[in-house]
């Protein structure tokens, strides 16, 4: 069973940020990430948040403390520290 990825954080610009995802795309496909919704909030648009699903919980924390994440992260514009949940479905 997929683990998902819920992952939440302000921008300084989306238009900005969405360059750098769009940007990791291979990454991500390689590493097996499958994006299932990017979402912006109602009172927000530099409020961004990403659900995911990988293979496995040990996938999903090695991808999210991986080598470069953050650098990667801080160069899309991302000004506030995530907000990160990995969960495993229960039902």
């Amino acid at each position: 069973m997929a683990t998902t990825i819920i992952n939440s954080h302000k921008v300084e610009n989306f238009a900005k940020w969405k360059q750098g995802f769009d940007a990791g795309a291979a990454m991500r496909e390689q590493a097996g990430i499958k994006i299932k919704g990017v979402y912006q909030s109602v009172d927000d648009q530099n409020s961004i948040t990403v659900i995911s699903e990988v293979p496995n919980p040990e996938m999903a924390k090695a991808i999210l403390s991986a080598p470069g994440m953050k650098e990667a992260m801080e160069k899309s514009g991302v000004i506030s520290v995530p907000e990160i949940k990995i969960l495993n479905q229960a039902i």
